[in-house]
């Protein structure tokens, strides 16, 4: 009992660092990483919220979207008159033109695309209507063939019952 005595009485309590910078008077060492730095973040920016008109209609007036009503007397914003520079004028119309040039040719490849459909499926309608020849032929052989068994079977059968 008396060594755990006096182990009690050389028992000296650690000393904080703070404790000990500040009996010699140094700064305390600062670390870095242990700041508190302030936080950067982009503001979120969410796609407006589409909801399909299928389920705009089940759901209650007061969740529906709201749509501002249309106006019967035309907003000074949307009636007033826009002047174009000259060089906007020509950029304006030149895109005017490349955009009805590229509207032409999608309209042009999208009609020789529904002729090249048309064509191909009448190829398969005709491939198909041939096929289902072919099998409707191939049938009228195999049943064919199963009566004449099915017949012979049959005649076997008579002539070795009366015999």
């Amino acid at each position: 009992a008396t060594a755990r005595a006096d182990a009690q009485d050389q028992h000296h309590p650690q000393r904080q660092d703070q404790e000990e910078e500040g009996a010699g008077k140094e700064p305390v060492p600062v670390n870095k990483d242990s700041l508190y730095k302030p936080i950067e973040r982009k503001p979120r920016v969410f796609n407006p919220l589409r909801i399909p008109r299928g389920l705009q209609q089940e759901l209650p007036f007061a969740s529906k979207p709201k749509e501002e009503k249309q106006r019967r007397k035309k907003l000074y914003v949307h009636k007033r008159a826009v002047v174009m520079e000259p060089e906007e004028k020509r950029l304006h119309v030149l895109m005017h033109k490349i955009n009805t040039i590229r509207n032409d040719k999608t309209k042009k490849r999208k009609e020789a695309d529904a002729r090249s459909r048309a064509e191909l499926a009448k190829k398969l309608e005709k491939k198909n209507e041939s096929l289902n020849q072919y099998r409707k032929d191939e049938k009228k052989k195999r049943f064919r063939t199963e009566g004449k068994e099915a017949a012979r079977r049959e005649a076997k059968k008579r002539k070795t019952i009366s015999e």
